[in-house]
């Protein structure tokens, strides 16, 4: 038991360690990069789409102007007026 706790020990300390030097970046390698990560599926939702509705053209009512009707027909006649 003893001994299992202690190399559980060695083993958090080396692992602990090992990441430390990985994330450390040394001067010589500056162009390096060196990332730590689990490589879990991440699933990410698309972007809702938005449909909107076209906008609604309303033109005026046309203008339609008549002209009154000409009537063409004899003078009236006036009787009794001198």
């Amino acid at each position: 038991m003893q001994h299992t706790k202690t190399l559980l020990r060695m083993v958090a300390v080396a692992s602990v360690f090992g990441v430390a030097t990985l994330v450390l970046p040394l001067s010589a390698q500056a162009g390096i990069r060196v990332s730590v990560g689990i490589g879990l599926p991440v699933v990410v939702a698309p972007a809702p789409v938005v449909v909107a509705p076209p906008p609604a053209v309303v033109s005026p009512a046309p203008v339609i102007v008549a002209l009154p009707p000409v009537v063409y027909g004899s003078p009236p006649v006036v009787v009794g007026f001198l």
